[in-house]
Parts: structure tokens; C-alpha cells; sequence
């Protein structure tokens, strides 16, 4: 593991953030999905390498969600 797990954070409400606690928390989310895709991603292999096939399928699966979160950001 190369990386520490970030802290959970308290979501701000999104009605009751101003435009650049917005944009903040934004750039937050595809920071933290990223991170989710590079961990998982790691922790996948090493379930293969285990032989733990379903867990990495399931950890696979998390990290194309997580992908597809990070790519989808900039989409209206």
C-alpha cells in the first residue's frame, strides 16, 4: 500500500454551500474517486495474487465505478 487512507470528511450540504465551497467540494470528490481507483486497483491485485477471485472481481468493480465517476465529473 503506498498510499494512507484519507480521513472521512463531513459533507457539506450542497444547498447551503457558496459557488467556491462548491467547486472545492467538487474537485474533493474526484480527488477522493481517484484515490478509490488507485487503491482498489492495488488491492485487487493482491487478492489475485491470493486467489481470491470474487473479492478482486468485487474490488475491480469498485474501481470502474470509481473511474467512471472521475470521467463523467466534467459532463453537464
Amino acid at each position: 500500500m503506498s498510499k494512507p487512507p484519507l480521513r472521512a470528511r463531513k459533507p457539506s450540504s450542497p444547498s447551503k454551500a457558496a459557488p467556491a465551497q462548491a467547486s472545492r467540494a467538487e474537485a474533493s470528490a474526484a480527488e477522493t474517486a481517484r484515490y478509490i481507483a488507485e487503491f482498489t486497483a492495488e488491492l485487487s491485485f493482491l487478492a489475485r495474487r491470493s486467489n481470491l477471485e470474487v473479492l478482486a472481481y468485487l474490488l475491480d468493480m469498485a474501481r470502474l465505478e470509481a473511474t467512471r465517476a472521475v470521467q463523467g465529473e466534467g459532463r453537464p
